[in-house]
């Protein structure tokens, strides 16, 4: 092979490992840029419920005097005293709409899992943000669950996964902070190594995510199974 061929060998070498180079860092610049979008979206939502429920409470007391009834979807009551004190596009609370894919949502690994939220009371806020809630208990004692939140970060767009655009809170009964990351109590081992709710790409439905990224100061650090 003459010099020429081996000159030429070499440079389209070159280019080809810096347009290898280019796509990762392209690559981690979007991953960086999502996880830091996704991070502030959580820490917006989160200081705004907080707040909506505080006005609620003033209006209507703490959440234990409501009337929850578990097993019922408590239409009346969300609306009432939840989803009035939001800035809310499209209810969906009598029908199923646009506000929740009605499709099961996927775990982190994207394996279908047995969560499906279409039929739940859901609203799709101004911003984008879809919630569907589900009632867990009456929410006599304090601290207890009165319903879990699930929050969409895209409403009915892809990816709708745990971790990814869904994330979990829960409404408690506090006379202070009513609003929380789901498994907010566990510490942040559990949060992550949990192998039904863990925050992992093995648990089954990630719902301890946001409570380890609130952890984390609400941010989305290298250790997210991203």
């Amino acid at each position: 092979m003459d010099d020429y061929l081996k000159k030429r060998f070499r440079v389209i070498g070159v280019v080809t490992i810096l347009i290898v180079a280019i796509f990762f860092i392209v690559l981690l610049f979007v991953q960086f840029r999502e996880k830091k979008n996704t991070s502030i979206r959580l820490r917006v939502f989160y200081s705004e419920i907080v707040q909506a429920l505080l006005i609620s409470k003033n209006s209507n007391g703490v959440p234990s005097e409501w009337g929850w009834k578990p097993g019922y979807k408590n239409k009346d009551l969300l609306t009432n005293y939840f989803f009035n004190y939001l800035k809310v596009e499209e209810s969906c609370v009598d029908n199923p709409g646009k506000c929740i894919p009605k499709e099961n949502y996927l775990s982190i690994k994207e394996n279908k899992t047995s969560v499906n939220l279409y039929n739940f009371p859901s609203v799709k806020l101004k911003n984008g943000i879809s919630i569907a809630v589900e009632t867990v208990s009456k929410c006599k004692k304090k601290n207890s669950v009165c319903a879990i939140v699930y929050t969409d970060l895209n409403g009915i767009e892809e990816p709708n996964a745990f971790g990814k655009d869904l994330f979990v809170f829960v409404i408690i009964n506090s006379g202070t902070v009513a609003f929380q990351p789901y498994n907010y109590s566990w510490t942040v081992d559990q949060l992550r190594y949990d192998t039904n709710y863990g925050c992992n790409k093995f648990s089954k439905a990630a719902m301890s995510c946001a409570a380890l990224i609130s952890k984390n100061n609400w941010n989305i650090d290298s250790k997210y199974p991203w």
